[in-house]
């Protein structure tokens, strides 16, 4: 995990890694505001703890395609309205 100082004083969050040789680069479109106020400090945190959890993923994604495991036959495939409708009905129960 990187950092790119832009010019409105924010960083930009990016990962670096080599995949089959070959430098990558992807940015994660989260940025981190400089520590003014204790609210920038608390959305710093949950920025990095979100960078953190995109590094982990990939991480074991290239962990499962170097050995071979394939996760796409895992997920579920759902119509839309029915997730929305277990999600309203999971907030009316809450």
């Amino acid at each position: 995990m990187r950092f790119k100082k832009l010019e409105n004083g924010n960083q930009s969050i990016y990962l670096d890694y080599y995949c089959e040789g070959k430098r990558q680069y992807e940015f994660l479109k989260l940025y981190l505001v400089p520590d003014k106020t204790s609210m920038d400090k608390l959305a710093n945190e949950e920025t990095m703890k979100l960078a953190n959890a995109v590094k982990a993923k990939k991480i074991v994604e290239h962990q499962n395609a170097a050995h071979g495991f394939s996760l796409t036959n895992l997920k579920q495939k759902a119509r839309l309205i029915d997730y929305l409708q277990a999600i309203s009905e999971e907030k009316k129960i809450n």
